[in-house]
């Protein structure tokens, strides 16, 4: 029994040890390279995450493919998601398809979110009890999505408790084709007009059967379905009246997904794209304006400008190329808008790096002037999730001139991340979020400099410290943002022949309390006394509790147990500082008065050593504790427990 709880204790703390650490330096799960000052770092886990928002409070907005959206407060992922879509056949609504490209895939925030609290989610909607692909839309000039999957954008309510309750449910734009599973796009954003932007791709397959698949699906030449488009619509779904698309030869497409055949929807602001998986607007300037990163299908990846009617060319074009001179390219469209920056696929660099293999575009974002290096003002980056890597171009005039060379801005961050990119609050500033599929799902973050050295000392040295519940032994030091705080605590210890009791530390604060990092490098110092041993049940003094080495060791001494019998079987932990049956038994004696967990000035091995080994097992329960092992004493159940706790457990 003692053998198979020691197995069990080891592990489990290993476990607890290991997880600790991680979440302590969240910044050391990957090897990604940027340039100097930059940081990323983990900031939480959450699987298959597709995108993010902020709210005005800080709220961070987290959307993952199967269909939940994740809210992270104060810093920490709350365990109850905000929504839970139903991916049943059948049950309540929303019900939610979630196979290939699907599921949920965006999220926006109101602009006055802070009075009506309303939220808009793009999701791929279950339409009747089938989430099978290759489904067939009606036909080319009559459209028909009873019953098939299909793309929805809503808006719902987040309550103050950070819960969603699903019949706010209103539907804002329906009924957008996903036939192949894929090219489905999904974001969705405000621009400074207050309306609501919505990327909407071509569906991998022709919706209407009458042309083909990927390099082959025409669908996004069809101008009154809703695919291939950027849709803008007001917060209730209305149109708005400037919408390059309105009046005679239009028609509204947000209820049924489509109009009559060979007219515009009025809901289409710009056309002619393949799968518009991320957009991002650009805060830098006076008015609305958004990049769209259009990713490619088999040669050519590509950024594009938002104009207003514009056609991008897809599917007669991939980038500024031709794709298919036939059908619905036959004769060429005019005035198709070339790119502002295209990448090859394969062994081709993207243009002005040496970072190759990058085959699809994912998330972009500019960056806010002012946050970074006056040399990131006024430039975007973007994304690719094949090759692992983010690249920054510049991105001034209105509209930018075509880009021929990019730079490199963050390289080996895996493959499969980097879906969508944002930027968030950051202490008193903004910092790069973006959401990654690698390492089984990750929001991480990218912050400039604002790191200060924090070296952790003791006086006298060597003894150990805790910082954000995982105890080191000085002096290490700590690289953490400036201004941010973590949780310091000295406890009495041990060492050698020696007790040492916390006295003070260099800041003045409480045994335990927060620090903020300064704005330079600093040293911080808790002071102890020494003096006899400090009462503690960690008898081999490897900062650890364990009932199959300590409570073993105890119940053994209480027994007479001397010499190699107290020590046998190596029962001591390796690389425990006590580890010698002399120093062992001169520990025991020294602190033997205070085994007397009981208060009747007796130590028994069935009575006092059962509690501590019951303890150090985890029982909590007053009978599970204390059944068979209690005598009369000064003390009754709980202030037991609260000496095992505290005053054995330092």
């Amino acid at each position: 029994m003692v053998a198979y709880m020691n197995r069990i204790s080891r592990s489990l703390f290993r476990f607890f040890a290991c997880c600790l650490v991680l979440s302590a330096l969240p910044g050391m799960v990957a090897a990604q390279t940027l340039p100097s000052g930059f940081v990323d770092e983990a900031v939480v886990n959450v699987g298959a995450p597709t995108a993010l928002a902020f709210t005005p409070d800080g709220r961070m907005l987290i959307t993952t493919q199967g269909g939940t959206l994740r809210v992270v407060k104060n810093g920490a992922l709350l365990a109850t998601a905000a929504i839970t879509f139903n991916t049943a056949a059948t049950g309540a609504d929303p019900r939610i398809c979630t196979g290939s490209e699907r599921g949920l895939l965006g999220v926006a925030v109101d602009p006055q979110f802070a009075s009506n609290g309303y939220v808009y989610l793009f999701y791929t909607a279950r339409n009747g009890s089938s989430c099978a692909t290759g489904a067939i839309y009606g036909t080319g000039t009559l459209y028909d999505a009873t019953g098939r999957a299909v793309n929805r954008v809503s808006r719902f309510v987040l309550g103050g408790n950070d819960l969603i309750n699903p019949a706010t449910e209103t539907i804002i734009v329906n009924n957008m084709p996903s036939p192949g599973g894929n090219h489905n796009a999904g974001d969705l954003h405000f621009g400074k007009d207050g309306y609501l932007y919505i990327s909407i791709g071509d569906g991998g397959t022709d919706y209407a059967g009458d042309s083909g698949s990927g390099g082959g699906n025409d669908a996004a030449r069809d101008k009154h379905v809703l695919t291939g488009k950027i849709l803008r619509v007001t917060s209730t779904g209305g149109i708005p009246p400037d919408n390059p698309f309105v009046g005679a030869g239009t028609g509204v497409c947000a209820v049924t997904g489509a109009t009559t055949a060979g007219n515009h929807c009025r809901e289409t602001f710009a056309w002619g794209l393949r799968n518009p998986f991320r957009i991002a607007p650009d805060p830098n300037a006076a008015g609305t304006r958004f990049y769209l990163n259009d990713v490619g299908q088999g040669v050519w990846e590509e950024v594009d400008e938002l104009q207003a009617g514009a056609d991008f060319g897809w599917y007669c074009r991939e980038g500024a190329h031709d794709n298919s001179t036939s059908g619905k390219c036959n004769p060429r469209p005019a005035n198709m808008i070339d790119p502002v920056f295209e990448y090859q696929h394969g062994g081709t660099s993207v243009p002005g790096t040496t970072v190759s293999g990058c085959n699809s575009i994912t998330g972009g974002a500019f960056v806010p002037n002012g946050v970074w290096p006056s040399a990131y003002n006024g430039t975007y980056l973007l994304a690719d999730y094949i090759c692992g890597a983010m690249f920054r171009i510049p991105a001034t005039g209105t509209p930018a001139a075509p880009i021929t060379s990019a730079f490199a801005f963050a390289t080996s961050l895996g493959a499969n991340s980097a879906t969508s990119l944002t930027f968030g609050p950051y202490l008193a500033t903004q910092a790069l979020y973006y959401t990654s599929y690698a390492g089984g799902g990750q929001i991480r973050r990218v912050r400039y400099g604002q790191t200060r050295d924090v070296t952790m000392q003791t006086s006298p040295p060597g003894l150990r410290l805790t910082v954000n519940g995982v105890t080191r032994a000085t002096p290490f030091t700590i690289n953490a943002a400036e201004g941010a705080a973590f949780t310091i605590a000295a406890r009495d210890q041990n060492a050698g022949a020696s007790g040492y009791r916390f006295a003070s530390w260099s800041d003045a604060g409480a045994r335990s309390h927060a620090y903020t990092v300064p704005a330079s490098a600093s040293t911080i110092t808790a002071t102890f006394t020494a003096g006899a041993f400090v009462p503690s049940l960690d008898v081999d003094n490897d900062d650890r509790f364990d009932a199959a080495t300590d409570g073993l060791l105890i119940l053994r001494y209480l027994l007479g147990y001397r010499g190699a019998a107290l020590v046998a079987d190596a029962v001591a932990a390796a690389g425990a500082e006590r580890a010698s049956a002399a120093a062992i038994e001169g520990y025991l004696a020294a602190v033997l008065p205070d085994l007397d967990i009981e208060g009747d000035n007796l130590r028994l091995a069935t009575t006092d050593g059962l509690l501590i080994i019951r303890h150090l097992l985890g029982l909590t329960d007053d009978t599970a504790l204390t059944s068979g092992a209690g005598r009369p004493g000064s003390r009754n159940v709980a202030q037991m427990k609260s000496y095992l706790a505290t005053t054995l457990q330092p």
